[in-house]
This record gives structure tokens, C-alpha cells and sequence, in this order.
């Protein structure tokens, strides 16, 4: 929003601007009649700081709150309306039927949250969220009920029974996620909720319950005696790759002194069939066992070898992250720039160089030549950014001036 709008700027976040009287009728008009949301978004937010007092400005943010085209709007409406009039007429019933009312789910769920934060010492408000947690027909607003009643109210706000129930009845999968969490955070000594998760981390047809209840199996059970075959059994047999990568994930951080841990991440480093799961057990390697005999050379056989770009990238970059120091990782590094496939692999391997290597007398003379030849746009654009931001030479600088 251009300067001229406001006199004098705050030096802070909490205190106001002076703002003549034409700028303040300018802002009101950019609150409505800006064809960029940005604009108006900033204009709504200006109003609000500084004129929390006028009841004209309350009007005006209510009733963009409902009317305004962009989502992002209409959400900082209410988000300010929460904030700077919670004590006001209409603010709460407004609000309310935001919650179930606007179009957008992000508007939606953070009218939900409004509720939560600023009004949660009303019963009324813990009462509906409680039932929207279990009959509202959208499911962003039973899943945002339900994580700001274990948020503010914990296991007071609902029994077992309620939760369970939400378990194991709700349609929806996301639901059903954040359910088993509260269930595992709040009643992980009841008889049958170790079973339930158990259930749900095996059973259910929808991989975000099955990742959050196998997390929660981590967490929450941790001495379980047959826990680490269950992780295992998950981390090969689920047929979603971001279970498999959570298993992983929690094999790696929970048991990395168990050397048969270290010897089945290697395994599905190698074997998984997705690349996001080799890419996850590639970096943990290098993060937590980057001493051991046999890691570096496997994560950089998967930085040349690997099918798919992304593992070669990720192995890449952790071959710059963890060991810079070895002449090999340098090595690939340039070969990498100059004979991958992909171009998002040679961009990663220029912007390594040029943040880890620019020192080394081959580096420069490198990047000057991708900028000039390769054979890819995006690539030879990176290499002209790293060579603007990382040398500030005449030389250079009369290079880039000859390649415009």
C-alpha cells in the first residue's frame, strides 16, 4: 500500500499511526474497492489497530468479514474482530456463523479457532464445539473443534466414550487422526486404548490415522515389547509411502544404538519402491549415523545411481551438509552440474557450490560455464543468480553484464 496512506508510521506493532483524516477515508475506501485482496487486507488490518474505538470501523470490518471475495480477508476480519472487539454486539453470533457459513475451510476453521481462544470460558462455547466435533457436516470444522477442545480443555471437555467414539465412527480420515492423538494423549493408562491405537496403526483404511496412531504407539508405549516388529512390519508392508516414512523416521530416532536398525534403514534406502521413503531413510543416514563404516559411500551411490531425482538430490545435499570436507563429495558435486538428467538436481548442485565450495579455484570458472551452456533455461538462470549474489568482482560483474 503506497506510503502516502499513512502520515507517520508506528515504530511498534501495538502502537498507532497518525492518520489524517483523507488517508483515513482513502483506507476505508481500499477496504472495499481495491481490486488487489493484499491491498485490502493490509487496509483492514491498518483500520483496526488504530481505530478500535470507532464504532464506524467495527461496522466496516464486520462487514467484511461476510462480503469480501478473498478468503484471506474475510479470515483477518475475523481474526481482528476476536481480538479487538470481542466485548461488542453481534461480534460473537458473527463469528459463530462464520464457522459454518463461509465458503472457504481455511475462514471456517479459523472462526473456530476465534471461538476457542477467545470465548472459552463460556460453557455455551464448550458445549457447541463439543457438538460440532461429532455432528457438524463439514469435516474441517468437526476436526478444528475437536483439536481446540483437547487444546484448551484437555480430558475435562469429554469423556472416553465421546473420543473412542469419535474413533471409531467418524467418516472422515483426517478426523479420525486427530481423534486417536487425544485419545493417546489423555488416556493411554485405560484398559483397551493401547489396543485401539494398536488397531488403528494396523487396520485403518486411511494412512493419516495409521501414521498418527503409529507415532502415538512411539510416543505413548514406548517399552512395548513387540513394538519395533510392528514398526518394521509398517515401514515395509503399509502400502502408503508416508506411513513407511514415518516408520522409518521413528525406527531411526527411537533405536539408532541398535545396530539392526541401522542395517534395515540401509535395506530400505535401497528397497523401498518410493523415492520419498528412500529419501527419508537417506537422510537418516547421514544425520545419525554418518560415522559409520559404508554410510558415505551409500549415499553417494544413491546421489548417481538412484531412479529418481529427488533421492539423487537428497542424497546430494547431504553429502554438502555432512561430509563437505571429502574431496569425493566435491567430485560428484561437479559431476552431478555437468552430466545428471534432471535440471532440479543440476540447479541443487550449482547453489551447493556456489554456498560450500565458492573458495575453490574450479568453482567459479564452472558456474561461468553453466551460465553460458547449459543446455537448460532454469539451470543456466540458478547459475546467473548465484554468480549475482556470491561474487562481487569487476570481473564477474563484466562477465554478467556481457551475458545480458
Amino acid at each position: 500500500m503506497p506510503e502516502s496512506v499513512i502520515s507517520h508510521p508506528s515504530e511498534g506493532p501495538d502502537e498507532k499511526e497518525t492518520i489524517s483524516v483523507r488517508s483515513l477515508e482513502l483506507l476505508k475506501d481500499r477496504v472495499i474497492k481495491d481490486n488487489n485482496y493484499a491491498v485490502r487486507s493490509e487496509a483492514l488490518l491498518t483500520l483496526a489497530k488504530n481505530y478500535n474505538d470507532n464504532n464506524d470501523i467495527f461496522e466496516l470490518i464486520k462487514e467484511r468479514a461476510v462480503r469480501d471475495s478473498h478468503y484471506s480477508v474475510r479470515k483477518n476480519a475475523l481474526q481482528e474482530l476476536a481480538r479487538l472487539w470481542k466485548g461488542s454486539p453481534g461480534t460473537l453470533s458473527l463469528i459463530r456463523e462464520r464457522a459454518t457459513e463461509d465458503i472457504n475451510y481455511e475462514v471456517r476453521r479459523a472462526a473456530v479457532k476465534a471461538l476457542a481462544e477467545n470465548w472459552k470460558h463460556m460453557p455455551e462455547i464448550l458445549e457447541l464445539l463439543r457438538d460440532w466435533a461429532e455432528h457438524a457436516e463439514d469435516k474441517f470444522v468437526r476436526s478444528t473443534a475437536l483439536q481446540e477442545l483437547s487444546r484448551f480443555w484437555g480430558k475435562s471437555c469429554y469423556s472416553l466414550d465421546f473420543i473412542t467414539g469419535r474413533v471409531v465412527e467418524e467418516k472422515d480420515g483426517f478426523v479420525r487422526a486427530i481423534a486417536i492423538q487425544s485419545v493417546a494423549k489423555y488416556w493411554s493408562k485405560e484398559p483397551g486404548v493401547l489396543q485401539l491405537v494398536t488397531d488403528k496403526a494396523l487396520n485403518d483404511e486411511h494412512y493419516s490415522v495409521r501414521s498418527a496412531a503409529l507415532q502415538e504407539l512411539v510416543e505413548k508405549w514406548p517399552s512395548r515389547e513387540d513394538l519395533i516388529p510392528l514398526i518394521k512390519e509398517r515401514a515395509v508392508k503399509d502400502s502408503h509411502y508416508s506411513v513407511r516414512g514415518v516408520a522409518i523416521q521413528k525406527l531411526a530416532n527411537g533405536w539408532r544404538n541398535d545396530s539392526d536398525i541401522l542395517e534395515f534403514i540401509r535395506d530400505r534406502c535401497i528397497h523401498d519402491e518410493d523415492n520419498m521413503v528412500r529419501g527419508t531413510a537417506v537422510s537418516m543416514l547421514a544425520s545419525l549415523w554418518p560415522e559409520e563404516p559404508g554410510t558415505f559411500e551409500l549415499v553417494l551411490e544413491k546421489a548417481v545411481s538412484d531412479e529418481h531425482y529427488s533421492v539423487r538430490k537428497n542424497s546430494m545435499e547431504e553429502l554438502a551438509k555432512a561430509w563437505h570436507e571429502k574431496p569425493e563429495t566435491l567430485h560428484l558435486i561437479r559431476d552431478r552440474l555437468l552430466n545428471d538428467s534432471d535440471n532440479f538436481v543440476r540447479i541443487t548442485a550449482v547453489q551447493e557450490l556456489a554456498k560450500i565450495w565458492p573458495a575453490d579455484p574450479d568453482t567459479l570458472p564452472l558456474i561461468k560455464e553453466i551460465a553460458l551452456k547449459d543446455k537448460d533455461e532454469f539451470v543456466r538462470d540458478a547459475a546467473v543468480r548465484e554468480l549475482i549474489d556470491g561474487w562481487q568482482d569487476e570481473a564477474v560483474k563484466a562477465f554478467l553484464k556481457k551475458l545480458a
